[in-house]
């Protein structure tokens, strides 16, 4: 379709200020957080269900290719479009907490920190939490199912979706769940996850608990990398809410010291930390809340040191093999002429490989590095989207799912 009958299209459904074709906001919405490029034909801010409904059929009248976006912090390129239209989903960003019924209604371009204030309000929490909580979206964070801090002890995201309206790639809208506790096992589990390929979400049922009375946190220096697996298996024995990895160059960014440092959280009676058997120092007040909000930005410190960061996918390390894995990829530091920081989500054995460097190809040297040191250490991709060795059944089994559902194939392909 040529692009002035596609932008006349695109302004009928979501009028001119919601339609862009500008060369600065193409380029802006052609990447993300990873260090991947690609195309965007247009940009379109939806400001409800309806909206999207008439951009797919569209889409799918003309064989378009569409990409689903909130934030773009992904690192592992999946708001990268690919000669597509891009869906800025921030305008539609309506919360509804239902407090007696322990649930929030949330369409998918609301700021997960503003849904976490709004729930405090009424004394509720939802305890998944990414490390870009500050600016990441809610649908972005679905779409992903994400995990981020406390994933041991309450899983990922898609263990609170109760519910979820979405957007079919022929641009039915369906909505399916309820405001029910019960997490139903049909199309809530199959889009949580799905990275924007089965459809667009557009609002999410979430269950919450009751925002804890009180938070503790331990910190513990590691002095040497080989005591990871004893040190978490005196930890995680306790079973905390929270446990976080900040290696030497991170903790010494934040001026917490030198060395590595492990981080542990408990909603708990202060008690509970006594029982660690380790030495730790205990944060409190202000402190205590300087701290987590210090780790909550850590990515943005990161990013002020250089031109370029890029946090490769995250991976998901066997316990035994984390030392090995952490001083393999610090291996990579001379090589790249480049700053490297690890940080990441201990409990889960989630694992944050930054590079900082003034030349783009090492950082996108350094990723594919990366891959090569995941698989001699046994790692898959953690939480930031699809993994390379993802299991060849699942993976046929989501192709032929994807096969029924967009038949065009126009859908974040």
């Amino acid at each position: 379709m040529p692009e002035t009958k596609l932008e006349e299209k695109l302004i009928n459904i979501f009028g001119q200020d919601d339609v862009l074709f500008g060369t600065a906001a193409l380029k802006a919405y052609s990447t993300d957080a990873s260090p991947f490029t690609g195309n965007a034909l247009a940009v379109v801010r939806p400001e409800n269900q309806f909206e999207v409904s008439e951009l797919l059929k569209l889409a799918a009248r003309h064989t378009i290719r569409v990409t689903p976006r909130g934030s773009g912090t992904g690192t592992s390129g999946g708001a990268v479009p690919s000669n597509s239209i891009v869906v800025d989903m921030k305008k539609m960003d309506r919360i509804e907490v239902h407090e007696e019924d322990m649930i929030a209604y949330v369409q998918a371009g609301v700021i997960i920190h503003d849904l976490k204030n709004e729930l405090e309000k009424h004394g509720l929490f939802i305890p998944p939490e990414p490390g870009s909580v500050r600016i990441a979206t809610i649908g972005g964070f679905v779409a992903n199912n994400g995990g981020g801090k406390r994933g041991l002890k309450y899983g990922s995201i898609k263990n609170f979706v109760t519910g979820i309206e979405a957007v079919l790639p022929d641009g039915d809208i369906i909505s399916t769940g309820s405001r029910t506790h019960r997490n139903p096992e049909c199309a809530a589990g199959i889009f949580a996850g799905s990275e924007g390929r089965l459809g667009i979400i557009t609002g999410i049922y979430l269950k919450t608990l009751p925002l804890p009375e009180s938070r503790h946190t331990a910190l513990v220096r590691v002095s040497e990398l080989s005591e990871l697996p004893v040190i978490l298996k005196k930890i995680l024995k306790l079973l905390p809410d929270a446990v976080e990895f900040i290696d030497r160059r991170c903790v010494e960014l934040l001026d917490l010291g030198t060395g590595e440092l492990i981080a542990v959280e408990f909603f708990t009676s202060e008690s509970e930390m006594d029982k660690l058997g380790i030495r730790y120092e205990k944060l409190e007040g202000g402190e205590e809340r300087k701290f987590w909000e210090m780790r909550e930005t850590l990515g943005v410190e990161i990013a002020k040191k250089g031109t370029r960061i890029y946090a490769a996918e995250d991976f998901a390390v066997p316990f035994s093999k984390l030392a090995g894995f952490i001083n393999a990829v610090y291996s990579l530091e001379e090589k790249y002429n480049a700053e490297i920081y690890i940080y990441g989500h201990l409990d889960t054995a989630n694992i944050h490989p930054a590079i900082v460097s003034d030349d783009f190809r090492h950082s996108l040297m350094f990723a594919e590095e990366l891959y090569s040191i995941a698989e001699k250490f046994e790692a898959t991709i953690g939480e930031h989207g699809t993994g390379r060795r993802w299991d060849v059944r699942g993976d046929e089994l989501y192709r032929r799912l994807k096969r029924c559902l967009d038949t065009g194939n126009i859908l974040n392909p």
